[in-house]
């Protein structure tokens, strides 16, 4: 199987899988969900391949003896991996939280995307976890950045000089912090019209 063309997930509410599915979620070609060997099969999962079926996905079940044995859950992650290579996405809209946590961190170790389904809002919500590697390095300069641009906007220039950088680099810099959604800019980037980069709202919580 190509990589990147199956999905994971807890088995707890068929559902909430199905209204994933159908509501968006990135295509894969399988699904392997991860089930406790103690639960008996209940009548949902019917609904469920039926779901899968229509949709042309493969179905895997996979069981853990023990829920709340956070590595034993991760272990037979990692060895999912080793045989199909590294998941598209995992949902971690429901399910056990032991068993969520470790579907979460084998996420961010194998740069998969985080899928949920919002019962509220009846949407998909897909979380690009590779953002948080990016925080993780430059979490300190990003805060020294918030700081400065919390006295007020400023252009690419003036940052420059300020923390004495070349200009390349603190463009990089803030265009990580532009996916982050934590500034924005304006201005065309014209030496007229020069980019100026402020803080957004959620830019002016972490002041």
């Amino acid at each position: 199987m190509m990589i990147g063309s199956y999905a994971l997930s807890i088995l707890d509410e068929a559902e909430v899988l199905v209204d994933l599915l159908t509501g968006g979620a990135p295509k894969v070609n399988k699904i392997f969900l991860i089930t406790s060997s103690r639960r008996k099969r209940p009548d949902y999962y019917g609904e469920l391949e039926s779901c899968l079926k229509e949709m042309d996905l493969n179905l895997e079940i996979i069981t853990v003896d023990d829920v709340s044995n956070f590595f034993e859950v991760y272990l037979i992650l990692e060895k999912i991996c080793e045989l199909e290579g590294t998941p598209k996405w995992v949902n971690v809209g429901s399910g056990h939280g032991i068993m969520l946590s470790a579907l979460a961190v084998h996420a961010f170790i194998k740069d998969a995307l985080l899928v949920a389904f919002d019962k509220e809002e009846k949407k998909v919500i897909v979380t690009d976890i590779k953002k948080l590697k990016r925080i993780k390095i430059y979490q300190k300069r990003y805060f020294e950045l918030i700081s400065e641009l919390g006295e007020g906007e400023k252009t690419i220039t003036e940052l420059s000089k300020i923390f004495n950088l070349s200009r390349s680099a603190m463009s990089r810099r803030l265009k990580h912090m532009e996916t982050l959604n934590i500034v924005v800019r304006k201005g065309t980037g014209r030496s007229n019209i020069p980019y100026v980069f402020k803080l957004t709202e959620l830019g002016r919580k972490l002041l």
